[in-house]
């Protein structure tokens, strides 16, 4: 990526002296934490959103951030899973430093699970830091709360902003020239709108590309676009959390 932003200008900022070995974090939180785990930026905040560790983790793609999550339509995430976890976590990473597991709906741990991943936590690996996306903290069970720190939304330094939604598709649209890093900074501001907001935002965005292709511009980036922004539109109707709609965006964009 050939785009070089600071980290504090994406919206999000950890010291890297400061990474635990265990985060509980919502979920667009726990996504980033992830990032900035396995980044190659050693010297400030982080993730630095350039390197390819983050270009690769933007892309779901990185071999050393795993995702664990309810197991097709089951109900928890159970206590096989949490073994498999642990055998794993004593693996070095294969590209990055550090490695990120990064727990989907933590909280739909059943007592077994919770237990075995409490025996990772009272002897975790260096190399290993453990996310678990939990809406609700509060079902884990506070032996593993404890040995957990809490990060919220507020972490994030753009959280005070009032994202503007013509700053927003302007942002998107030069995001188009393939500038991840701008795709990136738009998603997390998106993924704080609400469903009105959000609709907005899209039939906006969808107008003015409207409209560069009626000037005649043919470019391919834009008619791609047009159809993802179609395909959030159907998903917000259905009530897709905005979080997912961003990163549905984001994932399909990234790298074009």
């Amino acid at each position: 990526m050939q785009i070089k932003k600071s980290s504090a200008e994406c919206g999000i900022i950890y010291n890297v002296d400061r990474l635990s070995h265990a985060y509980i974090a919502s979920g667009s939180v726990a996504d980033r934490l992830a990032m900035a785990t396995v980044c190659s930026f050693r010297e400030g905040a982080r993730p630095c959103m350039n390197c390819v560790h983050c270009d690769k983790a933007m892309r779901h793609i990185h071999p050393d951030v795993i995702i664990i999550d309810k197991p097709g339509d089951k109900r928890e995430i159970v206590v096989d899973q949490i073994r498999e976890l642990r055998q794993d976590a004593y693996v070095m990473p294969n590209e990055a430093m550090q490695k990120a597991y990064l727990v989907n709906n933590a909280d739909s741990m059943n007592i077994n699970a919770q237990n075995a991943f409490l025996q990772l936590l009272e002897d975790p690996p260096a190399h290993a830091v453990f996310i678990l996306s939990a809406e609700n903290p509060a079902a884990l069970l506070p032996t593993v709360r404890s040995r957990c720190s809490m990060l919220k939304a507020q972490t994030v330094a753009d959280t005070k902003e009032s994202p503007d939604a013509d700053e927003l598709v302007t942002l998107f649209l030069e995001a188009l020239d393939n500038d991840n890093t701008k795709l990136v900074r738009c998603m997390f501001r998106l993924e704080k709108l609400d469903k009105l907001a959000f609709e907005d935002f899209i039939n906006s965005a969808r107008a003015q590309i409207a409209l560069s292709l009626r000037a005649g511009s043919s470019r391919g980036a834009l008619i791609y676009a047009e159809n993802v922004l179609k395909k959030a539109g159907e998903m917000l109707a259905f009530d897709v959390n905005p979080v997912h709609i961003s990163g549905m965006i984001c994932a399909s964009l990234i790298g074009r």
